[in-house]
């Protein structure tokens, strides 16, 4: 038996900012699969129920008595009594689920009680882990758990909901309505604002999940078990992933068979500190969850708006074919914002067939032109809206249809509310409305909202969810190939091994099928024209130092070098630059290096602490610094997704040729392949720069190699 004199209050409990280290990776032995118990129990223990109101104990157990299918009971020592209902010196025997609203520090006592009573699932709502710094507590809980087989979700949450059974296991005010969408978050406060957005617009879940500190079920858990469950969509606010190549395999098993929409918080160096020091988790690089996203197929939404506009827009419609948009309106101005937001997202304006003109030509008004975007006129009534928008959904050329409304003195806000609403359940396409304004068109905003139509205040909002869908759907119908590269593994080993200089980096990246410009080290000018003769006129000169990575930052690069006498003058340049801009550093010489005419191209990897290795490729030599223009990928790669990397660039037409200069692009594809490749074979390199790497005449030359080993 434990003892407790109150219930926990949540609020007294705020985390302070700090660094927290990540116990997840450390510790997480268990990959749950069966969590029928968390969401399907039929008796319920709230631990620390609580007889005064404001009390997260009592609202807690309040919301599971007035509304859970099953039994519940509070266990309080310090109270006969709870809502009338008795309360237990202990957790009785029988229990399926344990939610626990103690301190912190009593929470291991709980967990040892939940064994002996054979208790398989336990929610920790208490807060006081590893988010204030206190680890130990958080693994304890964590082992106990572990060792007797008991599901944890937790510590530090809002609790669950389940609305097939009525369960608000948690202190959240509202229940949301029943629908097929699942969410989890990271932040119990999330939780209640969404919570509160969906209340008010009329948007079912069916699982919402707090995660907290996720000491034990996290991402992944819930992703397998939505996966095979009746979720038709999954939503998701994290500010963390500890376990990012998992995470990443399972959610793209997930997203093959339906969406998952996440917005992700600690984008900024200054973000993701705060979201370290609110949840335990470290926060790694925003562009490795970028490439995670992209590489498992998740949306992205930006906002917690945008997370349930995207939700609801996925939940309630049918993918669209392609990205042709038809548009009516009531009002020009909105029609050139949606056109105007449709050409910037990389979707089109459908161009309707003859057929559909003529039949629009005869229930139009004369000022009225039948092209897209379709303007009825302002005095429009429902009975024209009805026949623009079924003519639009007809038209074979059309992948989605969006309706614009303003309301002025003779529309008919909630006829035409109808109209879109029918034409919407006549239709195997997306449809989308945008009732703008606020109190005039409320009703039929309403309207919408409850029957399945998303509707969006802005046009630019219901563009981007089907730039959303268009992608997604992409991504469904995409194939993967797989180079059939050949590799000298022995061979790599064997650099690695006795690595020292840049000629067993060169045997690195030789072993690993790359092409390397002719290369020879000096150490005296005779030997540098001794070098330059044998690689072949031009050369270009490069310090070789094992502590300076950008060479011509301190004059360390002569380039243009065409005798022998340029060889000893650039040689000796080179020689003094060194020693006045980094003075100290080990200098074994200089590389001789053939002169190639090109595209530079730049080539990087770097390990992330969640995804692993992450490849970069972009342009190279000065203009990687200059532009910044650079994109990245989380190999293993598929040839397309080499491909889908250079075309994010900015700078991509340059690689496909400009002024007439033409490139083939599948070297530099298949350079980031096998980069990928050897980044995942040789885990103790810890980061590479390839810059730059000249693609000329149909191969991908590497002219540099600066590797971090560890």
């Amino acid at each position: 038996m434990f003892e407790f004199r109150h219930a926990l209050n949540i609020k007294n409990c705020l985390r302070p900012f700090g660094e927290v280290n990540n116990l997840n990776n450390g510790f997480r032995q268990l990959k749950l699969v069966n969590l029928e118990k968390l969401f399907k129990p039929e008796k319920v223990a709230v631990v620390g129920a609580s007889r005064d109101d404001g009390k997260t104990g009592h609202e807690v157990f309040e919301n599971l008595l007035h509304g859970f299918e099953g039994k519940v009971v509070p266990v309080n020592p310090n109270a006969e009594e709870v809502d009338g209902e008795e309360a237990l010196d202990e957790i009785p025997q029988g229990m399926d689920l344990a939610v626990v609203v103690v301190p912190g520090k009593i929470v291991p006592n709980v967990i040892d009680d939940c064994a002996e009573k054979d208790v398989e699932a336990v929610i920790v709502i208490s807060a006081g882990f590893s988010e204030t710094g206190k680890e130990d507590l958080e693994k304890q809980i964590v082992e106990k758990a572990e060792e007797n087989g008991i599901a944890l979700l937790g510590p530090n949450v809002l609790g669950l909901i389940n609305t097939e059974n009525s369960m608000n296991a948690s202190f959240a005010s509202k229940m949301p309505e029943s629908g097929s969408i699942s969410f989890m978050s990271q932040s119990g406060a999330f939780c209640t604002a969404i919570l509160d957005y969906a209340k008010a617009e009329h948007i079912g879940f069916r699982h919402f999940v707090s995660l907290g500190n996720k000491a034990m079920i996290n991402e992944v858990d819930l992703l397998q078990k939505w996966r095979e469950d009746d979720t038709e969509t999954i939503l998701s606010y994290t500010e963390g992933i500890d376990n990012g190549r998992e995470f990443i395999e399972e959610a793209k098993k997930t997203s093959e068979e339906k969406p998952i929409v996440v917005v992700k918080s600690g984008r900024t160096e200054q973000g993701g500190g705060a979201a370290s020091s609110h949840t335990g988790s470290i926060a790694g690089s925003y562009e490795a969850y970028k490439a995670a996203f992209r590489k498992a197929g998740i949306i992205e939404a930006e906002s917690n708006r945008e997370l349930l506009d995207l939700g609801r827009s996925f939940n309630y419609q049918p993918l669209p074919e392609g990205g042709k948009v038809a548009i009516i309106t009531n009002a020009g101005g909105p029609g050139v914002i949606a056109t105007d937001e449709i050409s910037e997202n990389g979707l089109e304006l459908a161009e309707f067939t003859g057929d559909t003109k003529r039949e629009m030509r005869d229930f139009l008004p004369e000022e009225a032109k039948a092209h897209n975007p379709l303007d009825v006129i302002g005095d429009a009534g429902h009975t024209l809206y009805r026949k623009a928008l079924e003519s639009a959904l007809k038209d074979e050329e059309v992948d989605a249809a969006l309706v614009l409304l303003t309301p002025q003195a003779n529309t008919e806000i909630k006829k035409t509310a109808k109209t879109v609403i029918k034409a919407d359940q006549e239709s195997d396409k997306p449809v989308f409305a945008c009732f703008m304004g606020e109190q005039d068109v409320m009703k039929g905003k309403r309207m919408l909202e409850e029957n399945q139509v998303p509707e969006f205040e802005d046009p630019k909002d219901a563009v981007k969810a089907l730039k959303a869908m268009k992608k997604y759907k992409e991504f469904l119908e995409k194939e993967e190939t797989s180079l059939d590269l050949e590799y000298d593994l022995d061979k790599a080993e064997t650099a690695l091994k006795d690595y020292s200089s840049y000629e067993d980096a060169e045997k690195l990246f030789e072993a690993h099928g790359f092409d390397i410009a002719l290369t020879e080290v000096a150490e005296t000018p005779f030997e540098g024209v001794e070098a330059a003769q044998g690689v072949g006129f031009p050369v270009v000169l490069k310090v070789d130092s094992p502590d300076i990575d950008h060479k011509t930052d301190v004059g360390g690069v002569v380039t243009g070098v065409e005798s022998k006498q340029d060889v000893k003058d650039g040689f000796r340049e080179i020689m003094n630059n060194v020693h006045v801009n980094s003075s100290g550093s080990e200098i074994r010489g200089i590389q001789v290096q053939e002169e190639l005419d090109g595209l530079e191209v730049a080539l990087g990897m770097k390990r992330d602490p969640q995804f692993g290795p992450m490849i970069m490729v972009g342009l190279g030599g000065i203009y990687i610094e200059a532009l910044n223009d650079v994109s990245f990928g989380i190999p293993p790669f598929a040839e397309e997704e080499a491909e889908r990397m250079i075309e994010e660039l900015e700078s991509s037409e340059l690689f496909e040729g400009v002024r007439g200069e033409k490139h083939d692009l599948e070297p530099v594809k298949e350079a980031i392949v096998r980069l990928g490749d050897l980044s995942l074979e040789h885990e103790e390199i810890k980061e590479i720069d390839l810059n730059p790497a000249i693609l000329r005449k149909g191969k991908l030359y590497i002219s540099d190699i600066v590797l971090d080993i560890e």
